[in-house]
């Protein structure tokens, strides 16, 4: 009878301990690379148990002398399956985005992009503020415009790209 109350009062007592290392933030600070939105910071705001809503800018670091790509991007990531021992999140996610691209080349040449992002990853949590999380699936060019010697032309060529994104997340 002992024991039992000794193990009761030992579940009572982990119990307690795990639940306040959870993470309960609500702000996540996020950095990243991936295909089309490049090396990228954001923020990530969780407004439900299972959803989030993000906002990144990117760029390519200028590592073509000739040519500067600029991202803004929109996420939101719906969560599923089980949680994670450090945080109060499912750890699967489908997610969708959008994303504008602007590529300048020289002085006298402007393209802009629009895509439409949908896939599906795992976050992974390595502590109670740290993680990262890595997903996959394709990202979809709806709209393409290019600006050169004050003339503007727009191309609607539907275009599908593979698309794999890691990122590091630090929580609030």
């Amino acid at each position: 009878m002992k024991a039992l109350k000794f193990i009761i009062v030992l579940l009572i007592a982990t119990n307690a301990s795990l639940q306040s290392q959870i993470i309960r933030s609500k702000l996540d600070l996020t950095a990243g690379i991936s295909a089309r939105e490049y090396l990228h910071a954001g923020l990530r705001y969780q407004y439900t148990d299972i959803t989030q809503f993000g906002i990144a800018i990117g760029n390519d670091l200028e590592l073509n002398s000739n040519e500067k790509i600029s991202t803004y991007s929109l996420d939101h990531m719906i969560h599923f399956g089980a949680l994670s021992m450090y945080s109060s999140r499912p750890v699967w996610y489908a997610r969708q985005g959008l994303t504008y691209s602007i590529n300048r080349e020289g002085a006298d040449r402007t393209r802009k992009y629009t895509y439409i992002n949908l896939g599906a990853g795992r976050e992974f949590s390595v502590n109670t503020w740290l993680g990262f999380n890595a997903d996959l699936g394709f990202i979809w060019q709806i709209n393409s415009v290019t600006e050169e010697n004050n003339n503007t032309r727009s191309d609607n060529l539907r275009q599908i790209f593979p698309l794999a994104r890691i990122q590091v997340f630090i929580s609030f």
